[in-house]
């Protein structure tokens, strides 16, 4: 008996315990956080907000309760053959979905609900394949046919995303729209799209800091109107510790734009910002949302797990900080 009270006496044996006890605790809340399944929030504190769906439930809202909106337009996994596909011959209409993109969009605005400690984004997702719709158009372009079902639910994913617009407008006065995107270009650069050309990021900082039609016409305008007395607009577009861009490519991710890559070069493709972001960005006038596209190349979303995780990681890491630091 002696033996034994002195052993659970013991400082060192009991810290080692405590420890042991602790790792077990960390392991069974967040030992899902290495693969891509989304977590679920009632496990942590009851913040879990049950999803809304539109028509069919082809299209899926998640309130949150931060000024971020993020939404995924290209990442759908049905495709019924009831629906027909787009038969659209322009040139620049494209059928193939963003491959992984809500996976990572989902478990991105998971791990920002975790380190805002359940506070989490409104998430915006469209289930339908690209080749059924694409709500990154107008709808002339992304459905077949105006009486379509798949009209209804292009109007039900931008319905969402206006609800969650006026939400965050009404509870913050201003927020963020980040929309996920992936890629395919050689380059493997993460994109940022602030809805300005690769041939407008080209100029020089003093030609973009000193022409106002350059801020007014990106999809940051009312960002860069708030921080103008602090800040040059060409930091937000490239800062090292003043842009998105900056502090992923801080991370390790080539990233265009950032101090690294300002601008793409020659003949580097580049997407600068699609509908969404141009439609709801706050470019007009009268919209205090702003609105970023990114683009993922293909090597992050695909393949090797362990490294799409990483970038997930960071990128949530990087867009926490650039809503702390602008939207706080």
């Amino acid at each position: 008996m002696k033996q034994n009270i002195t052993l659970t006496r013991n400082p060192k044996l009991i810290t080692l315990l405590s420890l042991i006890l602790l790792a077990l605790i960390y392991i069974s809340m967040f030992g899902f956080l290495d693969d891509d399944t989304p977590i679920e929030y009632e496990k942590f504190n009851g913040t879990y907000a049950n999803p809304i769906f539109g028509n069919m439930n082809y299209s899926e809202y998640i309130p949150g309760n931060l000024p971020l909106i993020i939404s995924i337009p290209h990442g759908g996994h049905l495709f019924p053959p009831e629906i027909p596909d787009r038969k659209q011959n322009h040139p620049n209409v494209v059928k193939s979905n963003d491959l992984k993109t809500q996976e990572i969009g989902r478990l991105l605005a998971d791990k920002i609900t975790l380190r805002f400690k359940g506070r989490r984004p409104y998430l915006i997702i469209n289930h339908l394949g690209r080749s059924k719709i694409d709500v990154n158009r107008p709808i002339k372009e992304g459905v077949e046919g105006k009486d379509s079902i798949t009209s209804i639910v292009w109007n039900d994913y931008h319905n969402f995303m206006q609800t969650a617009i006026k939400d965050v407008e009404a509870n913050f006065g201003h927020g963020l729209l980040v929309d996920v995107h992936g890629h395919t270009h050689p380059e493997h650069f993460v994109e940022i799209g602030y809805v300005l050309s690769a041939e407008i990021l080209s100029l020089s900082t003093s030609q973009i800091n000193a022409n106002p039609e350059i801020h007014s016409g990106s999809s940051i305008r009312a960002l860069y109107t708030r921080k103008s007395n602090n800040l040059q607009f060409a930091d937000l577009l490239y800062g090292k510790t003043t842009s998105l861009g900056g502090r992923l490519q801080s991370h390790g991710y080539d990233t265009v734009p950032s101090h690294i890559h300002q601008h793409p070069l020659g003949d580097e493709k580049y997407f600068h910002g699609g509908y969404c972001v141009q439609k709801y960005g706050s470019r007009h006038a009268e919209q205090i949302i702003d609105a970023i596209q990114i683009e993922i190349p293909t090597s992050l979303r695909i393949g090797n797990k362990e490294k799409r995780q990483n970038f997930i990681t960071a990128l949530s890491e990087s867009i926490s900080w650039f809503l702390t630091k602008y939207y706080g």
